[in-house]
């Protein structure tokens, strides 16, 4: 009760703080003439003082009328790759109409979407230099959106914008219809220079040169995605770019990079074999995103240069690595093993328990769960332990996500309205809580629990809404997808607690500017995005056991 408590005051101050109880921004100053603007730096930036500011004495039209909007551009004076695009819907009365429906049973969260994130819903992609989809967006009233951006490098890009949904269906919660787009292209690359001629253009070996501290292990990382080039291209870069062949524009491949940081076990290629004498037992739990990353990672600790190509759709699977890189394979089905002379020492196990896009090991009540029961049974070994714990024994860490089915159609258990999703993730962080104070009975080290994320989600277009569509009435889309997102962060880091025992992957921005090229739809195999996936997993999964 003590944390849903914590989670409705600090809603409740979110409201309070987008009522207007905010200081507004100043705008930014006039420089004096021929001032050169500074060029990126690769560090870290808080992205909602990045979007809070105001740019607005130096402002353009792009399009004065295209697909009922208006389009500006602001830019700051001062620094290259900052600004934000303003888009105007033009038909005030087409606003207004939008406005006044009710789009949630939640009286105060359908004003907070209101004011907040208005009818309509866009997807801003840059391509160059860095791959970009910001999503920071806001509304400013009157249908007027501001899409703030910062990119850290330089040179020509363009600029695509696509109105995916208007009349707040990308975010609606009580009409229990399918999910209706627009999918309309307002922008189709536009071409912006971002100070090309005197900044220098980040590389991966530049950046390999830096003296950067080793990157936090709980919080999210931040990170861009650069363009490689072909003269300066590391080992691991290389022969990416010969497995990710995405077809936009004249490059091949942006490879992740965290901002101002760097990780310290990536496991490419065998690099951290000796790791596996740790024996660290890794447990994946949640929806097929997660299946995803499973077998990405089983390849990166098998240290094979092979890419996922496919959607494996198969359950539950299992593989061991060893410091004996020759005995490593990564998990095919009905595919023969080497057998270790010590199965049971020297190695790293992962473990997918099958698909479970409810997350039900933590998220169904204890009356009617079996997983809960028997706790205190005296005729069971470890009778302070319920069924989940025992099951749970043997693993060091557990890497969960849950929000996809949640979402989705409502013929696969989704529709759930956002307080439904915040409540059920609340209900399951205070059980993942409770299973490590059990811990200590059964002799072992609390988890480590790392939570995926939820990604995101291609636009739907009309053009492929079917009646089996219709029937499923799915309503994952970006901006909803977004919205749970930041609630996630919110619920697991609502208490100190939480904060320190749960590390957090923000994949929806890992994932989000690649929901163009997702190859069946909803995954993001054979995209840059699963190895930007894969490297923070094992960072936080610290296999290699070095210091947080």
């Amino acid at each position: 009760m003590a944390l849903f408590a914590l989670l409705v005051i600090g809603y409740i101050i979110l409201v309070l703080v987008g009522a207007g109880f905010a200081t507004e921004p100043t705008s930014e100053k006039i420089p004096p003439l021929n001032t050169t603007l500074a060029c990126p730096k690769l560090e870290t930036f808080n992205i909602k003082v990045q979007g809070d500011k105001d740019f607005s004495r130096n402002c353009r039209v792009v399009a004065a009328k295209v697909g009922g909007f208006e389009i500006k551009l602001c830019e700051s004076m001062r620094e290259c790759g900052q600004g934000y695009f303003l888009i105007k819907r033009l038909d005030k009365a087409h606003c207004d109409k939008a406005m006044a429906r009710s789009i949630s049973w939640d009286y105060e969260f359908d004003a907070w979407m209101k004011k907040e994130i208005g009818p309509d819903a866009f997807v801003i992609t840059f391509s160059g230099p860095q791959r970009a989809a910001p999503s920071d967006w806001r509304h400013l009233g009157n249908c007027v959106y501001k899409h703030p951006y910062r990119l850290t490098n330089t040179g020509n890009y363009t600029v695509s914008i696509v109105h995916a949904n208007d009349n707040f269906e990308a975010i609606q919660e009580k009409d229990r219809t399918w999910l209706r787009s627009v999918n309309n292209n307002l922008l189709t690359d536009w071409n912006l220079d971002v100070c090309s001629i005197h900044c220098k253009t980040f590389t991966s070996d530049m950046i390999g040169q830096m003296a950067l501290p080793v990157c936090g292990r709980w919080h999210p990382t931040q990170g861009v995605y650069l363009h490689s080039v072909e003269e300066h291209m590391l080992t691991q870069e290389r022969y990416r770019v010969e497995n990710y062949q995405i077809p936009y524009f004249w490059y091949s491949y942006p490879i992740s990079h965290p901002l101002a940081c760097k990780y310290d076990q990536l496991f490419e290629l065998g690099s951290n074999n000796d790791c596996h004498a740790k024996n660290h037992s890794i447990k994946f739990l949640g929806d097929s995103q997660v299946r995803v990353s499973w077998d990405v990672t089983d390849r990166r600790l098998a240290g094979t240069r092979d890419p996922l190509l496919n959607n494996v759709h198969e359950g539950s699977r299992q593989n061991y690595y060893f410091e004996d890189g020759a005995l490593n394979r990564y998990w095919e089905e009905d595919k023969e093993k080497p057998v270790s002379p010590e199965p049971s020492k020297h190695r790293t196990m992962i473990d997918f328990a099958g698909r479970d896009g409810h997350l039900t090991w933590f998220t169904t009540e204890y009356a009617g769960n079996p997983e809960f029961w028997r706790l205190g049974d005296a005729t069971v070994q470890f009778p302070e332990t319920n069924n989940v714990d025992r099951r749970l024994r043997e693993f060091n860490s557990v890497l969960f996500n849950v929000g996809m089915w949640p979402m989705s159609g409502i013929r696969d258990g989704g529709h759930f309205t956002a307080n439904r999703y915040k409540a059920m993730l609340t209900w399951a962080a205070e059980n993942m809580m409770e299973a490590n104070r059990r811990r200590a009975s059964m002799n072992v080290e609390p988890l480590t629990f790392v939570w995926h994320g939820i990604s995101s989600f291609p636009v739907t277009k009309p053009q492929e809404i079917t009646y089996d569509s219709k029937l499923r009435k799915d309503w994952r889309n970006p901006y909803r997808l977004k919205i749970w997102s930041d609630l996630a962060e919110q619920v697991l880091t609502s208490t100190p607690q939480l904060e320190t025992s749960i590390r957090r992957i923000n994949t929806f921005e890992l994932t989000h500017p690649f929901i163009h090229d997702t190859p069946d739809g909803g995954h993001f195999f054979r995209t840059p995005a699963v190895e930007a996936e894969t490297d923070e997993i094992l960072h936080k999964l610290n296999i290699c056991e070095k210091p947080n």
